[in-house]
C-alpha cells in the first residue's frame, strides 16, 4: 500500500483530465462552434444551401442516390469565372458550422476574402444529414469508404450547377476549383490530387494525415517534444508507476489505484485510456488560450503533474516517493481535503476537475449512463456497453469514424510508447485493445481488418508519405501536431521531412499545433502561424494567376479520372479557362497584390 500513497498525491492531474474524448480515435480537432464563432453571424444575402443528389456507390450507380448537404457564401465572389474554393467538413456534422467556415475566421473563408472567390462548405457522407442511410449497420457501412468519399467531392464539382452561377462559368472547367480541409479532410486534399487529378486547379491540406499507421505510438511525440521538461518527466514516471500496479500490482493495489479517480469497476486497459486524456488534451490546443487566458488546458493539466499543495508545503515528485509514514498520513488527509480529488469525490468540486464526473450522463442518454459517477463513457471493452448499440446517425460514439478506423483500415492506434522510449500515455494502450473494440462496434463483421486488410495496402494505394507526383498541392503541418508523424513532415518518413518545391510546397509551422493555419483566433495570436498563412494566400494568388494566364489546363482530364461519371452539361477540361479569359483578365491584376 505504500508504494500506492507514495504516488497518489500526482493523480489529480490526471483525474482532472479524464473525460472529454470517449474512447473513438478521432482524427478531427476542428472547433468552429468555438466563441469565435458567435462573431460571425450568417448573412442571408450572401450565403445558401441545398443538397446534391450523390450517388450511394460510384462503382454501382444501380444503387441510387442520397442527398448531400452543402452551404456557400458569395461575399467575397467576383462574378462568374472568379475562383471557387471547396472545403470538406470531415468525419463530424457540419451542422452550424458555415458561418464560420464560410468566414474570414477560418482558412477557406479568408482563401476566399483574398482571392475573390465563392466558398463551399460540403457535409462528408454518412455525417449529419447526409447519411444514405439512418441506420448504421455494417451493411449500411459498406459504403463509407475512402475511394467513395473522394469520388463524392470530384462528382460534386463536375456535376453541380451552382445555384449562385446557372450559366456554368463556375465550373472547374472555366474557373480555379481549390480544394482545402485541414487534418482527415486535409489528407483527402492529397489523395485528390495523387488519385483523381483533373478537377480541382489546385489543393490544400492542413495536417494533411496521408500516412496510414497501425501502432501510432509517435502521436504522442510531438506533445514530449512541447511539454515542459519537469512535467513530461514526472509525466512519464507516474505511467511507468500506474502500468506496473496495473500489471504487477495485487488486485487491492489495483483496485485502490483506480477508486481513487471513482473508475474502480473499469478494466485495466479502459482506466488506462480514460486517464490518457491528459496528453490528449494537447491537440485541442489554440495560441488565443495562451494569450487571452495565460495557459491552455494542457499546461494546467502538467501544474497538477508537477507539484502537489498541502497545506503550506509544495510537494515534488522526488519529495513524494521519499515520504515517510507521517508524511504519508498527511497525504491522506490532503486527498480527504475539498481541493483534491479525494474530497472532491465526496464532497463536490468546481473548476478543471467539474467535467471528470459528469459528463457520461450528459454526454449521451443512454439508459444505464445516470448518475455522477457513472463510468459507462469509459466501458468501451463492455460488450453491453448501449453506446455500441446506438446505430443512429448523430450517434455519441461516433460509430461512422471508428467504421473507417476498422474498415479501411486506418487505425492510428494512439499507442504507448515501446519499452525503452519514455512514454506519457500507459502502454496497456496497444494494438491488440484498440482492435479488439472492432468487432464490438461492429459484431455482424464485414469490416477491413476483419478481412485482413491492412494499412500497408491503404498506403500503397494513396502513396501514403511518398505521393504521387503532382502539381499544386500546399500542405502545412506543425511542429508540435500530434498528427506530424503520420503527414509528410514526419520524422521517421524515408528520407526525413519532405523537402518543400514550387509544385508541392511543404509548409513547417514553428510551434503549431493541429491544423493552427485554419483558425484566425491562432493568426491573430502567433506570429509564426500569422506567416505560415501570408505564405499560402500567396502561393494560391500566384496558382490562381497561372489558371487565367496559361488557360487552364488541369492535370489530365476528369472524364478519364472518373469514367461513368456525369461531366458538367458534358464540358471537359479541353474548354477550360479560355473562355472566360477575356472577362477575367482585370482580375488578375488584384492576385498579383
Amino acid at each position: 500500500m505504500k508504494r500506492i500513497l507514495a504516488f497518489i498525491s500526482l493523480l489529480p492531474g490526471f483525474a482532472c483530465s479524464a473525460f472529454l474524448r470517449g474512447n473513438a480515435v478521432d482524427v478531427d480537432s476542428l472547433d468552429p462552434l468555438g466563441k469565435s464563432a458567435l462573431a460571425f453571424p450568417k448573412s442571408g444575402h450572401y450565403n445558401g444551401w441545398g443538397t446534391f443528389n450523390q450517388l450511394i456507390d460510384h462503382s454501382d450507380p444501380s444503387l441510387g442516390t442520397f442527398r448531400q448537404r452543402y452551404w456557400y457564401s458569395t461575399q467575397y465572389w467576383n462574378g462568374p469565372g472568379s475562383p471557387v474554393v471547396l472545403v470538406n467538413s470531415g468525419e463530424r456534422s457540419a451542422e452550424g458550422t458555415d458561418r464560420v467556415y464560410l468566414s474570414d475566421a477560418m482558412l477557406p473563408g479568408l482563401f476566399a476574402k483574398e482571392l475573390g472567390a465563392a466558398v463551399i462548405l460540403m457535409e462528408h457522407r454518412y455525417w449529419g444529414r447526409s447519411s444514405p442511410f439512418g441506420t448504421l449497420t455494417s451493411e449500411n457501412l459498406k459504403y463509407l469508404t475512402l475511394d467513395n468519399s473522394l469520388k463524392d467531392i470530384i462528382n460534386f464539382a463536375q456535376t453541380w450547377v451552382p445555384d449562385f452561377d446557372p450559366s456554368g462559368s463556375s465550373s472547374p472547367q472555366r474557373a480555379p476549383w481549390i480544394y482545402t480541409g485541414g487534418s482527415y479532410a486535409g489528407a483527402l486534399a492529397s489523395w485528390l490530387a495523387s488519385l483523381y487529378p483533373g478537377t480541382f486547379w489546385a489543393y490544400h491540406g492542413s495536417s494533411s494525415v496521408v500516412q496510414n499507421i497501425g501502432n501510432f505510438w509517435q502521436y504522442h511525440r510531438p506533445i514530449q517534444e512541447a511539454t515542459p521538461q519537469n512535467c513530461s518527466r514526472d509525466l512519464g514516471r507516474v505511467i511507468d508507476y500506474i502500468d506496473d500496479t496495473l500489471l504487477n500490482g495485487t488486485e487491492e493495489e489495483k483496485l485502490f489505484l483506480k477508486a481513487k479517480f471513482k473508475l474502480e469497476d473499469l478494466q485495466d486497459a479502459d482506466f488506462a485510456a480514460a486517464i490518457a486524456s491528459g496528453p490528449w488534451l494537447w491537440q485541442r490546443t489554440h495560441f488565443s488560450d495562451q494569450r487571452q487566458k495565460g495557459f491552455n488546458k494542457y499546461h494546467k493539466f502538467c501544474d497538477y503533474i508537477e507539484v502537489c499543495s498541502l497545506g503550506t508545503f509544495i510537494l515534488t515528485l522526488a519529495e513524494v516517493i521519499s515520504l515517510t509514514w507521517i508524511e504519508e498520513f498527511c497525504l491522506m488527509a490532503y486527498l480527504d481535503s475539498p481541493r483534491t480529488l479525494g474530497g472532491w469525490a465526496g464532497k463536490g468540486a468546481s473548476g478543471l476537475c467539474s467535467v471528470v464526473y459528469t459528463n457520461c450522463e450528459r454526454e449521451a442518454g443512454y439508459e444505464g449512463w445516470k448518475g455522477r459517477f457513472n463510468t459507462g463513457c469509459f466501458d468501451s471493452l463492455n460488450p453491453s456497453n448501449p453506446a455500441y448499440r446506438d446505430l443512429t446517425v448523430n450517434n455519441w460514439a461516433n460509430r461512422q469514424w471508428n467504421w473507417m478506423l476498422c474498415n479501411e483500415p486506418f487505425k492510428w492506434w494512439q499507442n504507448g510508447a515501446p519499452e525503452g522510449t519514455p512514454t506519457i500515455v500507459s502502454r496497456l494502450l496497444d494494438s491488440e485493445y484498440w482492435e479488439s473494440l472492432c468487432p464490438l462496434y461492429f459484431p455482424e463483421g464485414g469490416y477491413g481488418i476483419q478481412r485482413n486488410m491492412t494499412v500497408d495496402k491503404i498506403n500503397e494505394w494513396t502513396g501514403g508519405w511518398t505521393v504521387h507526383p503532382i502539381k499544386r498541392l500546399l500542405e502545412s503541418n506543425g511542429q508540435f501536431d500530434p498528427w506530424r508523424d503520420a503527414t509528410v513532415s514526419a520524422v521517421d518518413r524515408p528520407g526525413g521531412p519532405m523537402a518543400s518545391t514550387p509544385d508541392h510546397p511543404v509548409i513547417l509551422m514553428p510551434g503549431g499545433v493541429h491544423c493552427s493555419d485554419y483558425y484566425k483566433r491562432d493568426w491573430d495570436n502567433n506570429p509564426e502561424v500569422k506567416r505560415t498563412v501570408d505564405k499560402e494566400i500567396g502561393i494560391m494568388r500566384r496558382w490562381v494567376r497561372d489558371f487565367y494566364e496559361d488557360g487552364g489546363e488541369a492535370n489530365g482530364h476528369p472524364d478519364e479520372q472518373m469514367s461513368g461519371q456525369t461531366q458538367n452539361n458534358g464540358q471537359t477540361n479541353g474548354q477550360a479557362g479560355g473562355l472566360l479569359f477575356g472577362q477575367i483578365v482585370g482580375q488578375i491584376g488584384d492576385l498579383r497584390r
